[in-house]
């Protein structure tokens, strides 16, 4: 290959090499391969430290992708799907515009930062906090980003966002745990709780479970669903429709169960993917973990007997909306 060497200046032939490199990111060692020229006059050697080529930007990339950051064409695409400007998104997310151009042109992003871009990469999530902060914006340019953002939202999640408004509650009430409801946060919970199969009657006392262990614990509801006092136990409203949904989008499969009675055919609900439990807080995953723990060796019938003995099934009626009030007599 014909180039000049940079330190000896000759124009004689150069090599074209692999070589490996250790650079320390955040104090841990992460190890690049790149290619690199080889004067074969000098024995020196150099690189055209182009951003493929670049060992340190390898590297970035390199350490984003084992802790599950963002790469700087994604914060780029991000901002560009919402027709935002690096100023605007800066000041919604209270960075300075230099740092978000910084990380767009592949600099490697504050941790924090990254999970407040990582919020908004789902539409729904940038809606919200756009109508939060619409003091940010003037009028005009108020109503042209929502505009834009609702379109996003309901092309993107057309069933969900129908779910939501149909049957969820966007008001944070003493019913729903103080929280909104988050399709988002039920699926990954049902698909969390049913990894290796559960049948309905648990998936229901699960959720209940769960949801209101989180509230006795911290005054907050994990999915934000309302319950309702049902024969066999607490149950989500709307649970049939919910699972349903779930099984027609491929999250779950379903697996008849066969007793000894012929008469009788229960049907068992099986993840087809992985629980995001990025989704949830540390403390939402605990109780998550504590639930499957302490009811892995129950029984339909023997779960469905200890919600029965719960101050929240007692002392309501059937079909009866049930209070997160009820949380503090919790027996776990």
């Amino acid at each position: 290959m014909e180039k000049k060497c940079p330190m000896c200046e000759s124009e004689g032939t150069i090599s074209k090499i692999k070589t490996n490199e250790t650079f320390k990111i955040k104090g841990e060692d992460i190890e690049v391969e790149y290619e690199a020229f080889k004067c074969n006059k000098c024995g020196e050697q150099f690189i055209d430290s182009t951003p493929d080529n670049d060992p340190f930007n390898i590297a970035y990339r390199k350490y984003r992708k084992i802790h599950n950051m963002l790469q700087a064409e994604d914060i780029k695409e991000i901002r560009k799907k919402y027709g935002i400007t690096q100023t605007e998104l800066s000041r919604l997310l209270g960075v300075g515009g230099a740092t978000l151009s910084r990380y767009e042109n592949g600099a490697l992003q504050d941790k924090a930062h990254d999970t407040q871009l990582k919020l908004i990469s789902d539409p729904r999530n940038m809606l919200k906090i756009v109508h939060e902060n619409a003091e940010l914006f003037g009028e005009v340019r108020i109503k042209s980003l929502t505009s834009n953002l609702e379109k996003i939202v309901k092309d993107e999640y057309p069933i969900e966002r129908c779910l939501e408004e149909m049957y969820g509650s966007s008001e944070r009430t003493i019913f729903t745990g103080f929280q909104p409801l988050d399709i988002n946060k039920l699926l990954n919970s049902i698909l969390f709780f049913c990894k290796e199969g559960l049948l309905k009657t648990k998936i229901n006392k699960y959720l209940f479970y769960a949801d209101f262990k989180h509230f006795k614990d911290y005054t907050l509801s994990i999915t934000g669903a309302t319950y309702a006092h049902l024969p066999l136990g607490p149950v989500p409203n709307n649970y049939e429709i919910y699972l349903s949904f779930f099984v027609n989008e491929g999250y779950l499969t379903i697996e008849e169960v066969y007793y000894s009675d012929p008469n009788i055919v229960g049907e068992k609900y099986i993840s087809r993917e992985k629980s995001i439990l990025s989704d949830f807080s540390d403390s939402e995953i605990k109780v998550l973990s504590t639930i499957k723990e302490f009811f892995k060796n129950y029984s339909a019938t023997d779960i469905s007997k200890y919600s029965h003995e719960e101050k929240a099934y007692l002392e309501t009626d059937e079909q009866d909306v049930i209070s997160y009030e009820y949380a503090k007599f919790l027996k776990i």
